[in-house]
């Protein structure tokens, strides 16, 4: 069974400075921004900020301003675009979340701890296990 606990992170892309966005949403705006928690070797190939709210984060990532596009080389998903905009909930048990979607023959993409699919209209959809289950 997959269930989700609660809204890890909504993520939105943009081909503008990096620095223009942050300076919007930090200093115009006034949101918080705490340390990005990914692997030190994909900090430079995925440029961006969190943002913190009491009840989940905003992560803005910078893709490529001509293409669009923010690859990640050796990562490859088939059925979601995780360095693009999308939304991450935290499950339960994230190796039952695997089960759920494939007995719902549901494709997806699994890297660790970190589940990648589609809804039906194209939006990514993303799955970490909650660190506060298990």
């Amino acid at each position: 069974m997959l269930k989700v606990t609660r809204i890890n992170h909504s993520a939105i892309g943009t081909r503008a400075e990096l620095a223009a966005m942050q300076h919007f949403y930090v200093d115009v705006l006034g949101i918080n921004t705490v340390e990005r928690d990914i692997p030190a070797k994909l900090a430079d190939k995925i440029p961006g900020f969190w943002m913190q709210f009491p009840n989940g984060q905003v992560h803005v990532i910078q893709s490529d301003p001509a293409t669009g596009a923010n690859a990640i080389p050796g990562m490859t998903c088939h059925h979601a675009n995780p360095m693009g905009p999308h939304t991450a909930f935290f499950v339960a048990d994230i190796d039952a979340a695997a089960q759920h979607l494939e007995a719902n023959q549901i494709p997806f993409d699994r890297f660790d701890r970190f589940i990648f699919t589609s809804d039906p209209a194209g939006n990514t959809v993303e799955f970490q296990q909650d660190p506060d289950c298990g």
